[in-house]
């Protein structure tokens, strides 16, 4: 008979038993004070949704939202990018950031980073690199169109000239970051210890434009990926 699970006692905090391993983004609190309603999903506690899913889906839909995405993927790719690329052949279920001839960084589902890091690792060879830096950076999509308004109070780029597919660095609210715009959302990426700052800004900036904060829900309803 095996023994049972260990369970660590806080002060000030509940027990809790089992051994499965959770992640949380830095803003999660932020989610929570929110009235977030959490789910898991490949190890992530991620904000599903913080109200009924429609009125967030028309936020998206016709105003302005801004989601979590701290949970995707990301592997940081340096070296000949160019040529790894061509060995990797990235379909429509990624999304790649070009940011110099020497560095990019691959955008996946949360479930699929193992896959992709392992088939990077191979086209980097001995002479590039792939590492996953998955909790490395915080994420958070603008998705509307009023994103751009948004966009406009937290930086003084010209964040138009970025096509879709393109991806540029710039200082969102004072912070560095990695701007990708995308199919159904402008992504932004920052350092993880920058996430929790980072999400409050645009969230109070995103509210004086009658924006909203939606979950995961609402994005893959809408088509976001």
């Amino acid at each position: 008979m095996s023994d049972p699970p260990i369970v660590l006692e806080m002060s000030g905090l509940p027990a809790r038993s089992g051994t499965e391993p959770v992640r949380r983004t830095p803003a999660h609190r932020l989610h929570a004070g929110l009235g977030a309603r959490f789910d898991r999903l490949d190890g992530w506690e991620i904000p599903a949704a913080y109200g009924p899913v429609d009125l967030e889906r028309a936020a998206i839909r016709g105003g302005l939202a801004i989601a979590d995405v701290t949970p995707r993927g990301k592997i940081d790719l340096r070296g000949a990018v160019d040529e790894m690329l061509a060995r990797l052949a990235p379909g429509p279920e990624v999304r790649v950031a070009r940011l110099s001839a020497r560095s990019a960084l691959i955008l996946t589902r949360p479930s699929d980073v193992a896959p992709w890091l392992a088939a990077a690792e191979q086209a980097a060879g001995v002479s590039g690199m792939a590492t996953d830096v998955t909790c490395v950076y915080a994420g958070i999509a603008l998705l509307g169109p009023n994103a751009w308004d948004l966009l406009a109070r937290l930086t003084s780029m010209d964040v138009s000239t970025v096509g879709p597919g393109g991806a540029t660095g710039l200082r969102l609210a004072k912070v560095p970051a990695i701007l990708v715009r995308g199919e159904y959302a402008i992504e932004v990426y920052a350092a993880s210890e920058s996430g929790r700052y980072l999400w409050q800004t645009v969230a109070e900036t995103a509210g004086r434009l009658q924006g909203r904060a939606v979950g995961w829900d609402a994005l893959t309803a809408e088509g976001w990926r």
